[in-house]
């Protein structure tokens, strides 16, 4: 199998914002699959200042536009002429911003689209919409300038709401000694709480998420993972919870600036004068919401930007119809997997599921895992042949799978790194999985094991395997188009059956109709 290059468009969209300026390319077949190809970030910090005259300073211009003539010399490099170049909060605000994006397109050719508070709040929730399984809630965006609200029923955008409670702009007005004193987080704390009480729809009830995105929500999550030794790397999907966060604040509002990244693991240099009054504005959404968790989405306004144009013009509303189904079958494509064997083993593993409800007790969303592990069971052969079961996993692991959380993106890449042999294990997942996710691991794969080698020879043999249950014992009869020209899969298949018959306490026996 080979990786997918077959795109159609590739698209470059730029994102000027208070604190970083960063760009996106992206290669995309529209509505089919897609793939962020390059990602570059700089901070320019345009909103320097801003908070004593509300204008653009000379020092912030000057190192936008050394960026974004930067970021044009890198699309040029690579002769990306579709080009989406936006602005937010700063140049919104700045009594001189219409100025500024008038002398930034002398010199670049680039017309920049200042993006209102309310289409800020739209794009970011976009990005989240697209990229998790979230029907209903809130979004937060804190940007150096700004922070965005925007609020979701139904899978779709309801409203946005924005004020000025950026990381930059808060740190400049009210953090006025190092390290921060109890009156400069008093007057922090009082200045957001009273934007906040005004917003009396901002709230979350049972089933709701609330859902951060952006440069201050991706920081603290890192810093979070980091300190607490979690086993993946991944920033998408992680929890960040209210307790742990306001006991950072505690610790970031003791240290002086200079001393914040080295004490503090996972912090970056470039957010440490900002971290502390991005952190507070997270912690005090979360209070006046009423949510005690917060997911971050590591997808955001520039990725809404890009939903846009991907799903022209199948969605009028820019939506994924089905968010975790497209993240399995873009993951799929993008690594070239083998579709009428992948298709036929989920054909046959999800058979022998719908077969055994009885004796595994399990429901949609587990037969959902057991269908997206043999979409993928076979990726890392895009590495590999041998051990590709390994890189399987490897790769799902580090793709992050949009739409799923980190325990069911564990438990898939743990069933497709056990699907060819041996006896899953924690593998040091432990802190991630739930109780009984071992025995579920474990059923699943003996399932998608017996689906694997009943296509050894990938050619669709086995049109139908059933299950005939006696006491202590599974009789699996298979329907095939000639009779014994599926010898390899039965010997295959018995070879590795173990697995079945320990979890599900039945001996297996096997035969062709």
């Amino acid at each position: 199998m080979e990786p997918y290059t077959a795109f159609k468009e590739r698209l470059g969209i730029i994102d000027l914002g208070s604190n970083s300026a960063r760009l996106i390319v992206a290669q995309y077949t529209a509505g089919h699959v897609y793939k962020i190809t390059d990602e570059v970030s700089r901070r320019v910090r345009l909103s320097e200042r801003m908070a004593r005259d509300n204008r653009l300073h000379a020092a912030a211009m000057l190192r936008a536009f050394d960026t974004i003539e930067m970021f044009q010399a890198f699309f040029a490099a690579q002769k990306i002429t579709h080009i989406i170049p936006v602005a937010t909060a700063a140049v919104r605000d700045a009594a001189n911003g219409r100025e500024f994006l008038a002398q930034l397109r002398r010199a670049t050719g680039l017309k920049f689209r200042v993006l209102s508070g309310e289409e800020e709040a739209y794009y970011g929730t976009l990005g989240a919409i697209n990229s998790m399984n979230l029907e209903n809630g809130l979004v937060i965006d804190i940007g150096g300038g700004s922070t965005e609200i925007g609020q979701i029923k139904d899978r779709r955008f309801v409203r946005g709401f924005t004020s000025t409670l950026g990381a930059v702009r808060l740190t400049e007005r009210y953090v006025k000694n190092d390290p921060a004193t109890r009156a400069d987080l008093s007057r922090l704390t009082g200045t957001i709480d009273a934007v906040f009480q005004s917003w009396d729809w901002m709230s979350v009830g049972k089933d709701d998420q609330f859902v951060g995105i952006g440069g201050t929500i991706r920081s603290l999550a890192r810093i979070d993972l980091t300190m607490r030794g979690y086993p993946l790397g991944l920033v998408h999907g992680y929890e960040i919870k209210l307790r742990r966060l306001e006991k950072l604040i505690e610790t970031l509002k003791n240290l002086p600036v200079s001393d914040r990244a080295g004490h503090v693991p996972g912090l970056s240099k470039n957010r440490a004068d900002i971290i502390l009054a991005g952190a507070v504005v997270v912690a005090q959404a979360m209070h006046r919401a009423g949510a005690r968790r917060l997911r971050v989405c590591g997808q955001g306004l520039r990725e809404g930007l890009f939903y846009e144009q991907f799903l022209k013009p199948k969605s009028a509303a820019s939506a994924l119809e089905n968010v975790r189904e497209f993240s399995v079958k873009n993951l799929a494509r993008l690594y070239g997997y083998e579709e009428p064997h992948t298709a036929h083993v989920s054909h046959l593993a999800l058979s022998m599921f719908d077969q055994l409800e009885a004796q595994h007790g399990y429901g949609a969303r587990e037969r959902q895992y057991l269908w997206a592990a043999a979409q993928l069971h076979d990726i890392g052969t895009v590495i590999d042949y041998y051990d590709h079961h390994k890189h399987s996993a490897y790769i799902i692991l580090g793709a992050g799978m949009p739409g799923f959380t980190h325990r069911e993106i564990t438990i898939i890449a743990q069933m497709c790194r056990y699907h060819r042999r041996g006896r899953p294990g924690e593998d040091g997942y432990k802190t991630i999985l739930e109780n009984g996710d071992q025995e579920l691991i474990e059923k699943l794969t003996s399932l998608l094991r017996l689906a694997e080698y009943l296509d050894r020879s990938r050619a669709q043999l086995v049109k139908q395997a059933t299950f005939t249950l006696s006491a202590g014992q599974a009789h699996l009869e298979l329907k095939t188009e000639q009779h014994g020209n599926a010898q390899v899969e039965v010997w295959e298949a018995l070879e590795r059956a173990s697995l079945f018959e320990r979890t599900f306490g039945l001996s297996l026996e096997i035969e062709e109709e």
